[in-house]
């Protein structure tokens, strides 16, 4: 997956837009690369714009190592909140996958979008 983040300086939050085929080992770079931002703190929220994301070569396997990916960073996501935007079904039920799998041990809070309208608004909210 290629990747591309941006901070939007005036919000306080990371949109990191992504194309391609998607690997856990991708969705880990894209992480790293966050933190090493000058601008990263934690609790600093993360919008996934996954509108030309490729999920297809994805197995529920692959999902749960994503999921662990994003855990293994809880210091650093701690109080963060992390929205993806995938308005594809199929997509959208793969970001849902990962949100069960993440929920339960994840110290920030995840939301799946198809709008990107709709997840602006939830990142920007207090809370």
């Amino acid at each position: 997956m290629d990747f591309e983040i941006s901070f939007a300086k005036e919000k306080g939050y990371f949109i990191i837009k992504t194309r391609g085929d998607t690997t856990p080992a991708d969705v880990e770079a894209s992480l790293k690369q966050a933190f090493n931002s000058p601008n990263w703190s934690a609790g600093t929220h993360i919008l996934y714009d996954n509108r030309l994301e490729n999920l297809d070569n994805l197995s529920s396997d692959d999902v749960q190592m994503i999921s662990l990916k994003f855990t293994q960073f809880n210091a650093q996501l701690k109080h963060s909140k992390i929205a993806l935007v995938m308005p594809k079904d199929r997509a959208f039920g793969i970001a849902r996958m990962w949100e069960s799998f993440t929920e339960y041990a994840a110290s920030f809070k995840t939301n799946v979008f198809r709008s990107i309208d709709d997840a602006f608004k939830w990142i920007e909210e207090n809370g």
